[in-house]
C-alpha cells in the first residue's frame, strides 16, 4: 500500500472521531439546557432531546447515523463551540498527529 493512502485513511479517521468527540460533548451541553437529571449526558442526552422534540423513539435515534444526528441537530448546534476544557482534553493527541 501507498503511504499517502495510510496517511489519507488516518486523517479521515481521526475528522470522524473528532466530529463524534464534539456531537457527544453537544450533548452534554443539551443536558445542561433542558436540565435533564445528571446521569443523562452525552448521546444519551441527544437521544432524548429528540425523542422529546420530534417524538421519534431512543430506538430510532440510537439507530441513526452520528452524520444524521448532527444533521437534526444542525440548527440547534449553529454557533456553539466546545466548551475549554473539552479542547484542552482532547489536545495531547494532537501531538502525535502524523
Amino acid at each position: 500500500m501507498n503511504k499517502d493512502l495510510y496517511h489519507a485513511r488516518w486523517r479521515l479517521h481521526h475528522a470522524t472521531a473528532d466530529l463524534n468527540y464534539s456531537l457527544e460533548c453537544f450533548g452534554d451541553h443539551l443536558s445542561e439546557e433542558e436540565g435533564y437529571p445528571s446521569d443523562i449526558y452525552g448521546f444519551e442526552a441527544i437521544y432524548l432531546y429528540l425523542n422529546r422534540k420530534h417524538g421519534w423513539t431512543i430506538k430510532q435515534c440510537r439507530e441513526m447515523d452520528k452524520d444524521d444526528l448532527r444533521l437534526a441537530l444542525s440548527v440547534e448546534m449553529q454557533g456553539w463551540i466546545l466548551p475549554p476544557d473539552a479542547i484542552q482534553a482532547s489536545t495531547p493527541r494532537e501531538k502525535h498527529d502524523c
